[in-house]
């Protein structure tokens, strides 16, 4: 065996191999058969390329049918891919237009090469005119060959690409190296040799590409297993030979030019590039990073992503009452690895430090971990996961980062996980040793990157939820002591009025039993409205069946201690409506106390109360200062906005027509400066022969 056949048989043993590997894992489908067609026809190809160099010109010419013939079956198998894809894009025509050109160029350039390789008899380095045509046929074809490759990758979809993208190197790697050969015998009339004999060891190079993309296609039917560490000696190998190609051709120049001192620094140059190698032979974070390279993307995925999301997913929503979701977040992400436990720290409410949230193994800890240490800041700047096992093996890897003394003391502990959100750290997960895994590779790695950003994502929605919640609490409180303190400015106007006519009026009799009646009302009334305000919600507005009648006059009689006194107007008998009672006098009796006090004391404030049709109408009517058409569109009712300046707190209305719409009534308001105002409030009644009925 010499150089020349060396290449050619390395090629033909690495077909052989991923041959069988094709036919006992074939299945019998058409695109696996044609994959597995071009690899025998390389294998032969490739063994009587290598006996031509024991016998020079007596193989070439079957090494040049072979290749044609392989050629044409690398075409039916690419035509074979590209067929779906331009269906899908309604691209049939060019297609087929395609598919005919190509094969009956192939065929005739076949027959011609038949022809002229067994009508001639001729060494294979230097040539007669007929062998230019072989030249110029083979260039079209390596030429055609990268077209369909071209074709191919540019119709695949993205998200396909890494299913297939192997096969483009692979097959692409072939033909390129054809057409530098091919062009360069065309242009010299002659092949290279040392182009010739360097194409066996090129095509070698494609055999762990198209087992590859044949791995990652189980629609061709071919589960070919490919060994990690086969690919991995394979690309060092690869890597390394590359490496002293290029070293060499380095001294060769270094030599060729360096003058008188050419040969020293040629070898000084090599001893170097020697010295380096090894070095980086012998470099552990050189190998890990390169086993993480092949891992990534030449092999399928440990872990189903699909799946471990859904899991996650599904495993974060399951929070009840009995198990929190910072317990939930632990379990969730120590399943993963199946960690024996964990411990969640988050940052406090002022973002000051890191307090434990969460345990379930660990010791209890209490103390906290500030926002500014240099372990929450190696979290944040690095957001690396922390092996504790490494750190103690393998300081180096983790320069710069400070354990914590409370982190030193947790015998158990094995990771650390900062949890991110928003670029910030929003805390760290701390997990327990595991029960089957000893040590962590990149994809462990991903893997609870991802769920624990998923996790994170979780905490700060409920921490916001929280948040908002306690908002609207104090919405609500303040909203109530509105309404309450309203309520009670509108009490103690009563109150100062009877302080002021008391002295006046303090020997009738009539005014005092009124008098007492006014403080009694007022104080069942405050004690109401603190118990309400106390409990943060109108807890005890309990619906009752109102006589329409009976509250029309109790408002009414309640605000003759004002001027104008209201006139009531009241047609309806028995009629009833379902509402709190206290309530519904203090909403319509703020309508009457309005339109009071927008009127002067010579004026008039009317009452009208009406039913029709199931709808109770009570109407509310002045002929006071009024209002503008667009002061009742855009402010009437809204809260804390109002015509009596600092007399006013502008929550009235809005309550009003807040009650009345939860009744299922409507609240209409018409007016016009100086002219006086209109209220009609319309609610849902009924009266009391109809309910018996």
């Amino acid at each position: 065996m010499n150089l020349v056949t060396t290449g050619y048989f390395i090629s033909s043993g690495l077909f052989s191999i991923l041959a069988l590997l094709l036919l006992t894992h074939w299945r019998g489908r058409l695109q696996g058969g044609l994959l597995l067609l071009v690899v025998i026809l390389t294998v032969i190809w490739s063994l009587v390329a290598g006996l031509n160099g024991f016998r020079e010109g007596v193989y070439y010419r079957s090494a040049i049918v072979i290749e044609i013939l392989r050629n044409i079956t690398l075409y039916v198998f690419l035509f074979g891919l590209l067929r779906p894809l331009y269906i899908a894009k309604q691209r049939q025509n060019f297609y087929r237009m395609l598919y005919i050109t190509v094969y009956l160029g192939s065929l005739l350039f076949l027959l011609a090469s038949v022809y002229i390789n067994y009508g001639i008899n001729i060494g294979p380095y230097f040539i007669t005119i007929n062998y230019k045509i072989l030249f110029a046929g083979n260039l079209g074809m390596a030429i055609i060959g990268m077209i369909l490759v071209e074709q191919l990758f540019r119709n695949t979809r993205v998200e396909s690409r890494w299913a297939i993208k192997f096969l483009f190197f692979g097959i692409g790697l072939i033909f390129i190296y054809d057409f530098i050969m091919y062009a360069d015998a065309l242009l010299f009339s002659q092949i290279d040799k040392e182009i010739w004999i360097g194409r066996g060891y090129v095509v070698a190079m494609a055999v762990p590409l198209l087992a590859l993309a044949a791995q990652r296609n189980p629609t061709w039917s071919l589960e070919v297993f490919v060994s990690k560490q086969l690919v991995f000696h394979s690309a060092t190998l690869v890597g390394i030979g590359l490496y002293l190609l290029l070293m060499a051709l380095a001294g060769y120049y270094i030599k060729l030019y360096g003058g008188s001192w050419g040969a020293v620094a040629q070898i000084v140059f090599l001893s170097m590039a020697f010295v380096f190698l090894f070095v980086a032979i012998f470099s552990g974070d050189l190998r890990s990073k390169i086993k993480v390279f092949i891992n990534k993307h030449f092999f399928n995925y440990k872990y189903d992503y699909r799946d471990e999301w859904i899991n996650i997913t599904r495993d974060l929503s399951r929070v009840s009452e009995e198990s929190s979701l910072h317990i939930t977040v632990i379990n969730s992400i120590t399943s993963l690895i199946e960690s024996t436990g964990g411990m969640l720290w988050l940052h406090d409410e002022k973002k000051t430090g890191y307090q434990v949230v969460a345990n379930t193994l660990f010791s209890e800890i209490k103390i906290i971990e500030p926002v500014d240490s240099d372990f929450a800041d190696y979290l944040h700047k690095k957001d690396w996961i922390i092996d504790l096992r490494e750190v103690a093996s393998s300081p180096e890897k983790y320069q710069s980062l400070v354990i914590p003394e409370w982190l030193k003391n947790q015998q158990r502990a094995w990771l650390v996980i900062p949890l991110r959100h928003v670029d910030e750290l929003y805390g760290f997960l701390v997990l327990a040793e595991s029960r089957a895994f000893k040590s962590i590779n990149w994809e462990d790695r991903d893997l609870l990157k991802t769920a624990c950003l998923q996790a994170t994502s979780y905490l700060a929605f409920q921490e916001a939820s929280n948040s908002l919640a306690k908002s609207e609490k104090f919405a609500v409180f303040n909203r109530l002591s509105a309404f309450v303190v309203h309520d009670l400015k509108n009490l103690i106007a009563q109150l100062e009025l009877i302080t002021r006519n008391a002295e006046k009026y303090k020997s009738n009799p009539e005014f005092v039993d009124d008098a007492f009646d006014t403080v009694k009302h007022a104080s069942e009334k405050m004690g109401r409205l603190l118990t309400q305000l106390k409990q943060g919600r109108f807890s005890d507005q309990v619906a009752s069946v109102i006589n329409i009648q009976d509250a029309m006059q109790e408002i009414v009689r309640s605000h003759q201690i004002y001027m104008p006194h209201p006139q009531l107007q009241c047609a309806v008998e028995n009629v009833r409506i379902s509402a709190n009672y206290d309530r519904f006098l203090s909403i319509v009796g703020h309508i009457v106390k309005n339109a009071q006090e927008a009127t002067n004391d010579d004026g008039y404030v009317k009452v009208d109360v009406s039913y029709d049709d199931n709808m109770l109408t009570i109407k509310v009517t002045d002929n006071g200062s009024g209002m503008d058409e667009q002061f009742i569109k855009d402010k009437l009712f809204t809260p804390f906005i109002t015509t009596k300046g600092n007399a006013g707190m502008g929550v009235g209305v809005y309550e009003c027509r807040e009650f009345i719409e939860a009744l299922g009534g409507h609240v209409q308001a018409s007016s016009k400066p100086g002219h006086g105002s209109e209220f009609l409030l319309t609610i849902p009644a009924k009266r009391q022969q109809d309910e018996l009925s």
